[in-house]
C-alpha cells in the first residue's frame, strides 16, 4: 500500500519512508490545496495520513482511505502506550 503523507505529518513520513514504507510527502508533489492532494491520492490510488480535519472530511466525501490522526486518536495511543509502561 502506498500512503500519501500530508503535510502535518512529513516527519513521520520521513521516518516511515526510511523504514522501507511506501511514501508519497505532500510536499512531493507540487500540491498545495487539500482538495487537489485528494485528488492526487484519487489518480494514484493512496491511503491518506493526515491530522488536517478538511483533508479527513474531503477523503471520507471521496471515499477515500485513510487515517485521520485528530485529536482523540492521539489520546488513545498515549493511553495505550502509558498502560504498557509502569508508574513510579
Amino acid at each position: 500500500m502506498q500512503l500519501l503523507i500530508d503535510e502535518q505529518l512529513l516527519g513521520c513520513g520521513a521516518l516511515l519512508k526510511a523504514v522501507g514504507y511506501d511514501v508519497v510527502l505532500a510536499n512531493e508533489t507540487g500540491l498545495q490545496r487539500d482538495r487537489d492532494l485528494v485528488e492526487y491520492a484519487v489518480t494514484h490510488g493512496l491511503f491518506v495520513v493526515t491530522e488536517d480535519n478538511g483533508m479527513a472530511t474531503l477523503c471520507k466525501f471521496r471515499n477515500v482511505p485513510h487515517l485521520h490522526l485528530d485529536v482523540s486518536l492521539k489520546a488513545k495511543i498515549i493511553v495505550e502506550e502509558l498502560k504498557k509502561r509502569p508508574i513510579k
